[in-house]
């Protein structure tokens, strides 16, 4: 099962590290990138190298991933720099090009997170898969908006940047990739803000969220998760599918609603997607 929440850390505290990986997130991101000041990158670098070798794998908790710079002077430093071996995989912003993913590759990342954050990043979604060992594409809205030259409002209010994000969701399924994961939402103290954008972005086809702080946890997952009722009712629709076609029927009601192939379908997809 793909996680539903990845949240961000800053790569030089230790103890927002520790507490990020008791929190209840699916993945945790080791951020060497937006959280960094540029005169502290080397030093970043090369405390998080350190506190990663120290750490013993671990049978259960989140996902570790690390972010790395884009930027063409500590790329390669960066991706030099990290135990691959230690982490889950490797989150790449502002992906363009296809190589900076082979040299991951090549270093030892098993797998990449490439965050979708320039109109470039769009017209390359297609190499970037074809480097290999492509996660799942993630948007950047922030940077996206910026390159677009969206500054007068906020990129969660602009018409075109929900156009793109949908133009994403239907690219991963175009290259059989797991559906996007959604930008951060930058007031980490608006629940009822996040909620609601993370609302539309399920709506549009995202199943997973960045996050900035652990208390957007709850409300991510209380969007993103069916909660049980659902998952029952999906069951259900299975249980009496399946009773139909011993009875050489192909669709039957349930509760008042037609159960047909392609509804059986969606609950058995719902099901494999969050493990039940």
């Amino acid at each position: 099962m793909h996680p539903v929440t990845y949240l961000f850390v800053p790569g030089t505290e230790d103890r927002k590290i520790g507490k990020a990986m008791q929190s209840d997130a699916d993945a945790v991101i080791l951020d060497l990138e937006d959280s960094i000041a540029d005169d502290m990158k080397e030093g970043a670098r090369e405390h998080l190298a350190a506190y990663l070798r120290s750490q013993q794998p671990a049978s259960a908790g989140p996902q570790v991933w690390v972010r790395i710079n884009s930027n063409d002077s500590i790329f390669a430093a960066d991706v030099e720099a990290i135990p691959w071996n230690k982490v889950h995989g490797a989150v790449l912003p502002k992906a363009e090009r296809r190589e900076r993913i082979t040299a991951l590759i090549d270093a030892g990342a098993n797998r990449v997170l490439p965050i979708i954050e320039s109109a470039a990043g769009f017209s390359a979604l297609g190499k970037l898969v074809e480097a290999g060992n492509v996660e799942r594409f993630a948007i950047g809205t922030w940077d996206l908006a910026l390159d677009l030259g969206i500054v007068a409002v906020r990129p969660d209010d602009s018409e075109l940047i929900w156009q793109l994000r949908g133009d994403l969701v239907l690219a991963s399924r175009q290259f059989d990739l797991p559906p996007p994961v959604d930008g951060v939402y930058a007031q980490f103290d608006d629940d009822a803000g996040l909620q609601k954008f993370s609302e539309l972005a399920h709506r549009i086809g995202f199943t997973a969220k960045l996050l900035i702080h652990p208390r957007q946890i709850a409300v991510v997952n209380s969007v993103l998760r069916p909660d049980d009722h659902v998952l029952e009712h999906a069951r259900a629709v299975i249980h009496v599918y399946e009773d139909a076609v011993r009875t050489g029927r192909g669709a039957v009601q349930l509760n008042g609603e037609m159960v047909d192939r392609p509804v059986v379908e969606r609950a058995r997809a719902l099901l494999r997607r969050y493990g039940s």
